[in-house]
């Protein structure tokens, strides 16, 4: 039997750091507190609807421009946007260099 096999693995092996693997939200918040910081780090963000599992592909450069720069999306959301859906939309971001999805 080949034992490496049995060793967990953190995630799929697409970059995935150990390291950021025990983070909580409070760390992730303070790693990048504002919009600006999330897109100076490359996160490619994410709205999702709950309820009925609607995604849709955030502009981050919008978002500096309605909201400015120093806008923290943390612990925010906004209404559903499909018709006669009463979830709420939450924002997900992906960090390439961790390889992890953070709910924001």
């Amino acid at each position: 039997m080949e034992h490496y096999r049995l060793i967990p693995r953190y995630g799929d092996g697409m970059g995935h750091n150990p390291k950021y693997r025990f983070w909580t939200r409070e760390n992730w918040a303070g790693y990048a507190p504002t919009i600006h910081d999330m897109v100076r780090r490359d996160w490619s963000l994410t709205l999702r609807c709950h309820v009925c599992r609607l995604e849709i592909a955030a502009d981050p450069q919008k978002i500096i421009r309605e909201r400015g720069r120093a806008y923290s999306p943390w612990g925010k959301s906004a209404r559903c946007p499909r018709l006669h859906c009463h979830g709420r939309m939450t924002l997900e971001a992906y960090d390439p260099r961790s390889g992890f999805k953070i709910d924001v």
